[in-house]
Formats: structure tokens, sequence, C-alpha cells
């Protein structure tokens, strides 16, 4: 097998596509369920292909790039949890080529080989929701093109547009997943302890990072609508309430054979004494990639499986070195083949021994047939199937949205944001359609409460 991924061909990566394929369909023909991570994408697509912005009448914290792709993806097909697949292998393949490519560029192991990007799609399929098209996956995208900046800078490449590039890709990346922004220091710590630059150049990071940043924001800005923007991504999905449907140490758990022969891979490989002065840095930055990853699963006020996914190209990085420095005969045959066999079914161990239902779409007993719904609520099972029609989606922010009702332009906002598309149904689990009613008189009028505790609009 190693001997199969040393030849320098691109029909490999063909191959790994493939792989890629297979291991995705084997999932799809025993059923994939939908997740509430999922569902909530799903959603935020639909509600905003229907014209309404994020942050000031979506309420929610997702980046303003991803939720622009949802938006893209829910215009083109609609709400397809199936479309989020298709496009996410393509993603997670990209991916794969753009961490190979970079690496057989600047030479960082011994023999030319693609097993970078096998490893890197086997990992990834091993996190228990690799086929959701998550911001996670699309902001790694950039990162690994940043990464490449970092890479080019520590074998001696000195161009002024290197540092500017590299702010540039992570400063999207972190538009794409807000906690992203942590690769940010840790390519600047990267750029410091394996080169020289000099301050203009560090200047030229910085500014490369800001770009894209201030460009979003002036955006937000000229729609009023900075500060929701604001407040959205950065109080609240840095420093607000916690939404944990699986606790930290299940978190982990969850992708625990991997972490495993991830960790076992660079510690051997770390202290086999084979790396050369420029991949040894290389190497060293990649442990600086895995801090900056835990980094990032610590800082998201979200616990998901798929934030494993920061941890794969490190992971990658080491085992194709791992399997590189084999010497032995019986090692090259077996150890490779063990490593795939434990990669490729750790996603079922998952399942198995791991309650997986917290993060589940589950079904409702009450369900409606297909209408638009305005839920106040943590449940977001109860959408499943129905289109959103409110502005409240995360709990933290919808709660203090109708605090705010007591000021009259906040209460005449958000009037002329439900009316604008009304729900036919309000399940409110939160208790606050006596407030919002108080505060908002004229919508009162339009709904009756039904003994199930649901809320029917009265037709005209």
């Amino acid at each position: 097998m190693l001997n199969f991924f040393k030849i320098n061909d691109p029909s490999r990566l063909i191959v790994i596509f493939l792989v890629l394929l297979a291991l995705r369909s084997i999932l799809s023909f025993q059923g994939v369920s939908l997740t509430l991570f999922e569902l909530k994408w799903l959603l935020i697509g639909q509600r905003s292909a229907e014209g309404f912005l994020m942050y000031e009448e979506i309420f929610d914290y997702t980046g303003p790039l991803s939720a622009f792709f949802y938006r893209i993806i829910d215009y083109l097909f609609g709400k397809s949890q199936q479309a989020h697949h298709i496009i996410s292998s393509f993603w997670l393949f990209l991916n794969a080529i753009i961490f190979n490519s970079f690496l057989k560029r600047n030479k960082n192991f011994s023999e030319t080989n693609d097993l970078p990007a096998l490893f890197f799609v086997l990992l990834a399929v091993a996190i228990p929701d690799f086929m959701s098209l998550s911001p996670q996956m699309m902001s790694m995208t950039f990162i690994l093109l940043g990464l490449h900046n970092v890479f080019e800078r520590i074998a001696n490449e000195v161009t002024d547009d290197l540092f500017l590039y590299a702010g540039i890709y992570v400063g999207i990346a972190t538009l794409f997943y807000p906690p992203a922004l942590v690769f940010f220091f840790v390519f600047l710590i990267s750029f410091f302890l394996f080169s020289t630059p000099k301050m203009r150049r560090i200047a030229l990071y910085f500014n490369g990072f800001l770009i894209p940043l201030a460009l979003t924001f002036s955006f937000f800005y000229w729609h009023d609508n900075g500060f929701h923007a604001w407040h959205a991504l950065v109080n609240r999905g840095f420093f607000g309430q916690e939404v944990r449907y699986l606790s930290g140490a299940e978190n982990f758990y969850c992708f625990g054979i991997p972490i495993f022969i991830g960790l076992a891979a660079t510690g051997i490989t770390f202290f086999s004494g084979h790396f050369s002065s420029f991949q040894n840095k290389s190497a060293q930055a990649m442990v600086l990639m895995i801090l900056g990853a835990l980094i990032v699963i610590w800082l998201d006020v979200e616990t998901s499986p798929v934030q494993m996914l920061y941890l794969v190209p490190s992971m990658s990085f080491f085992l194709a070195h791992y399997l590189l420095i084999l010497r032995k005969r019986w090692a090259k045959i077996w150890i490779p083949l063990v490593v795939v066999g434990a990669l490729i079914l750790a996603p079922y161990f998952s399942y198995v021994q791991l309650d997986m239902d917290t993060i589940r779409v589950k079904e409702r007993t009450d369900r409606f047939s297909k209408r638009r719904m305005m839920l106040l609520g943590d449940n977001l099972s109860a959408l499943d199937d129905q289109e959103l029609s409110s502005p409240f989606l995360d709990a933290q922010l919808s709660k203090e949205r109708v605090a705010l009702l007591d000021d009259a332009a906040s209460a005449q906002a958000l009037m002329r944001i439900i009316e604008e598309a009304p729900p036919a149904v309000i399940i409110d689990d939160w208790a606050l359609i006596p407030k919002i009613f108080s505060r908002l008189p004229e919508l009162s009028k339009k709904y009756r409460k039904q003994k199930d505790g649901y809320y029917v609009r009265i037709s005209n």
C-alpha cells in the first residue's frame, strides 16, 4: 500500500477521492441522521435566502461567510441535506488536495508521496458528523492556504506578499468560523519562532488579516447591522452561554481512536531522529497547529464532534512521516493496514459506544404538516421538515432581543421582521409569547392559543 501512494501520479488522488466516496456511500446506505447542527445551518440558509439579514433579522452567531454559502445553497437546491453532503464531499477532498500539494511542493517528506491526502480523508471520515458542510470544514480551506505560506517562510521564501496573503487567508477563515481567529496567533508565533521576519512584513500580516474583517464589518455597518453583528459574533460567539449537546469528554471520546493513533505517530516520529532541519521546524509548526486546535475547541461555545477536524492536518502530517520511516518489511506491510483499518472502523465504534442521539434530530409526537413556524424553544427538532418563519434561532440572542421590547424602536423592528414572513404556527417553549404579545398588541390579535399550547394564526 505504501508503494502505491509513493508514486508521483495524479491518478492516486483520484483513488483517494473514490475511497472518500465509497466510505460516504456506505454510511449513507446505513442511514445518516440529520444532526441538530446541520438542521440549524439548513434553517439559516432557508431564512437568509428569503432576504433576511444575519444577526439583525436572524438571531444566531454563525460566521457571516458560512451563512452566505448556506444562503446560496438554499437558493440553488432548497433546504436539502443531500446537497450539503454532496458539496461537503468535494470540499473535503479540496482540503486534502491543498494540504497534500503544499507538503509535496515544500518537500516536507524524504520521499514524494500522497499519504497526507489519504490520511486527511481517513481521519476526517472518522469524525462522526464528518458529512456535514460545517463552518469548520469551510474555514479549514483557508487555514491550510495560510499554513502553506508559513511553510514557505520556514523554507526561506522571503516575499512580502507571503505575509499579506497569510493574513488574508486567516481573516477569511475567521469569517467562516470565528474561533478560527486562534490560528492568526499560531501563524504569528510560527513566523517568529522559525524565521526572522521584519516588522514591516509582520505589519503586512496584520493588515492582511484585517482587510476581510473590515470589509465585512463595513457591509453590516452600511445596513445598520454593525452592532448586532458585533454582539452576535464576539459577545455571544466567544463569551456567551455554552451549547453542549455532548460533554467535552464525550466530544474527544468520539474521536478517540484517531487521536490515539495520531499522538502515537507524533511521539514516535519526533524521537526518531529522521528529521532534517527544515522538516524539524515544519513538525514544530504542526505541533503548534495541534495546540491551536485544542484552544479552538475550548474557545467555541458549541461542543460538536466536527471540531476535531482541526486536529486532522497535524495528525495526517505525522502519520505520513511515521509510515515512511518504517524499515522492517513486516512493519511496512502490516502497520499501514492496521492504521487504515482502524481509521475506517473508527466512526462505527463511535456510534456504537457513544450515545450520539443527543446531537440527532428527533421526531416529535406533535408534528405539523409542512408550515411556516416560529419556534421559541431549544428543541430545533420541531423545525425539521418545517420552514423557519421568525428571527429566533439561538436561545441567548433571542431572549436578549425579547428583553429589549420595552424600547419602542426595538418592538417596531421585531414586528416588521415577523410580519415580513408571518408564521402559521408558534411553539412557545420559553413562555415568551405573553411578553411579546403585550409589547406587540397588533400581533397578538392575529393568533389564537390552542389547547395543546400552540398558537395558530387566524385566517383573514
